[in-house]
């Protein structure tokens, strides 16, 4: 019954009594009933014996067979008598009648002889007395009568016990509904009171404990149809207001990347041309007096150039301005450059860096992979007191993941969510400005949603840390391997490099101009359009010259409409690169659509030799090959 709802229960309770009560009614007057049949059925018997008695003594005294033969004929008749015997004193047979049947029922009744004696008291008469008996009359009645009317008592009984069971249900039925259903209806109209809808009133008809039950609900659902109407006020008022704070915000944010756009090409302008100045007095400065003032510049810049990144970096994230470019490339030459850009700062502080060569081919983003592995190891590097730095990747479901791992000073179990997050060091307290703000890990963060992807980090405190991002397998025949570029084969019977600088900040020119010069470029500037056209107009018809040519110069000129200038305008072929601090997607999008490389300020000075490098190994390889042709066509 635990599992019984309330109409059952209510339906058990109003038809159990009654049922049991019926039961025992009937069972016991249909018993009563059959009973007095039998009884009946013996008392008639008992009577039809007695009545035959006198009738037969006369014809027993006269000897007078024929008539026991007629009365016993005349009994038999009677209904219910199967069979009448007439015997006389001694036990002989002298007439009979009817054949009894199996399970009849018999009575014997004594034939006495009725003189009268006269005696003083009546009792004194003895009719039994075998001296007066002259015979026995035994009347058998049948039984068949009394079960076929038994039969129909019973089957009575049992119609009138579903008669009053069919009495009963209706009436439990009515009383449970006239309980039940006011309950449900109060149960349905929480239902819908706890969804939100509009409960409609519950009639309060019938009064008692549940009209005071209904009337109890109807003020509570009145009270919250109150509550509701008032916290939805509350609601829309709230949502208007978050309304005007959200457009407030996002005319906040849109002045910040406003600021930031110009704040970052105003910025990288100087920033790019120190960084190239610092480079050449490291270059000039080496066996003097001034090399060590010169090596710290050079510490000073990098952070400084680290710590700019960083913060345009979050800023750019924040606004939604950069996008993943996926793309098939070699895994092994990311790796390379890794090891090339943290070798020697690994070195410095007496750790190993390896990094493990691989075949593997990812389907991803190079630059911003690039970012996110480059902030993984410069952080192991940083928190790394000894031991080493590993690289690593293996192929885990389908996917590449790539694992940093250290033996450095560990993470506590609760800080691996704390240190994702902006501006957090995980020696705590005020971060270190030397080594960086704290938004390493939580650029790596949002860089590898960016992929698809996440960060996940296993550590502890003493055992080191490893940083592992799984991302997809890309395809090997879609992937053209670069011909290698050493400085030692561009020296080799390579020709002078030309190199064509546009940019109209005066800084950013000289500053290139000695770099290149360091290197053994042939170095022409120009600060705007017509220079530059002019310059290449000096230069002989088919010279090879690169171009590195600013994004945005005075005046509102393009660089991309600049390049295709000189490439429609010269004889000379060029091969020209952006160079802009302008770091938004517009200017990545217009670059990509041109077909024209893009460099972000500030560029350092080893992706700069590395640029001129590639450059005249392409430009003699080039020539090589037009020799060949001559020669050929001769």
């Amino acid at each position: 019954m635990n599992g019984w709802g309330i109409r059952a229960r209510v339906f058990f309770l109003a038809l159990a009594p009654s049922v049991m009560i019926l039961l025992v009614l009937v069972v016991y007057f249909t018993y009563e009933r059959i009973a007095e049949v039998d009884v009946s059925l013996a008392e008639r018997g008992k009577l039809v014996a007695r009545r035959l008695a006198p009738g037969a003594e006369f014809a027993i005294f006269a000897g007078d067979r024929a008539a026991l033969v007629r009365l016993a004929d005349a009994a038999a008749a009677e209904a219910d008598v199967s069979g009448i015997v007439i015997d006389d004193a001694a036990g002989q047979e002298l007439a009979r009648s009817g054949r009894p049947d199996a399970g009849s029922m018999r009575f014997s009744e004594p034939i006495v002889r009725t003189r009268l004696a006269v005696v003083d008291f009546p009792e004194q008469v003895q009719p039994d007395n075998p001296a007066a008996t002259l015979g026995r009359i035994t009347v058998t009645m049948s039984h068949t009568a009394a079960e076929r009317q038994q039969r129909w008592l019973l089957l009575t009984g049992l119609a009138l016990g579903f008669a009053g069971l069919a009495i009963a249900l209706a009436l439990a039925m009515l009383i449970g509904n006239t309980v039940v259903r006011p309950i449900r209806r109060l149960a349905r109209a929480m239902v819908e009171l706890g969804q939100g809808h509009a409960a409609a009133p519950i009639s309060t008809a019938g009064g008692g404990e549940l009209g005071t039950l209904a009337e109890g609900f109807n003020s509570m659902a009145e009270h919250l149809r109150a509550d509701a109407r008032e916290l939805e006020a509350r609601v829309i008022e709230a949502t208007q207001a978050l309304l005007v704070q959200r457009d407030a915000a996002e005319q906040a944010t849109r002045a910040k990347s406003r600021f930031i756009a110009a704040a970052s090409h105003d910025l990288r302008q100087p920033l790019h041309a120190i960084g190239l100045f610092t480079s050449t007095l490291q270059r000039r400065a080496e066996g003097t007096e001034l090399q060590p003032v010169a090596n710290d510049l050079a510490k000073a810049v990098g952070v400084m150039d680290r710590l700019f990144s960083s913060l345009l970096d979050i800023s750019r994230l924040d606004a939604g301005t950069l996008r993943a470019n996926p793309r098939a490339f070699a895994l092994d030459r990311l790796f390379a450059q890794i090891t090339a850009e943290y070798a020697e700062a690994a070195a410095q502080k007496g750790l190993r860096l390896r990094v493990v060569p691989t075949r593997a081919v990812v389907l991803s983003d190079e630059l911003l992979l690039h970012r996110i592995l480059g902030n993984l190891v410069a952080n192991a590097v940083r928190y790394t007191p000894a031991g080493g730095v590993m690289v690593a990747c293996r192929v885990r479901s389908g996917a590449i993941e790539i694992e940093v791992r250290d033996s450095g000073i560990g993470i506590a179990a609760d800080k691996h969510s704390d240190i994702f997050l902006e501006f957090y060091q995980i020696g705590g307290g005020e971060p270190d400005r030397a080594t960086g703000l704290g938004l390493g890990l939580a650029i790596v963060s949002r860089l590898a949603r960016l992929l698809g992807t996440r960060v996940s980090v296993r550590s502890a405190p003493g055992r080191g840390s490893v940083f592992s991002l799984r991302v997809p397998r890309g395809n090997a025949d879609s992937i053209r391997q670069p011909a290698a570029v050493t400085r030692e084969a561009i020296a080799k019977d390579a020709p002078v490099p030309h190199v064509l600088v546009v940019d109209d900040d005066p800084l950013v020119l000289s500053g290139n101009r000695v770099l290149l010069e360091e290197l053994g470029c042939a170095v022409t500037i120009a600060s705007n359009p017509a220079d530059a056209l002019a310059a290449l107009d000096r230069h002989d018809s088919g010279a090879r010259i690169l171009v590195l040519c600013d994004m945005w110069l005075a005046g509102g000129a393009n660089g991309i409409d600049l390049l295709r200038q000189m490439a429609a305008l010269t004889s000379v072929r060029i091969s020209g690169i952006l160079v802009s601090g302008d770091t938004g997607p517009e200017t990545q999008s217009a670059a990509a659509a041109a077909g024209v490389a893009l460099l972000h300020k500030p560029v350092s000075p080893a992706k700069l030799r590395a640029v001129v490098m590639s450059f005249a190994w392409n430009a003699r390889k080039r020539n090589k090959a037009e020799l060949r042709d001559e020669d050929t066509a001769r």
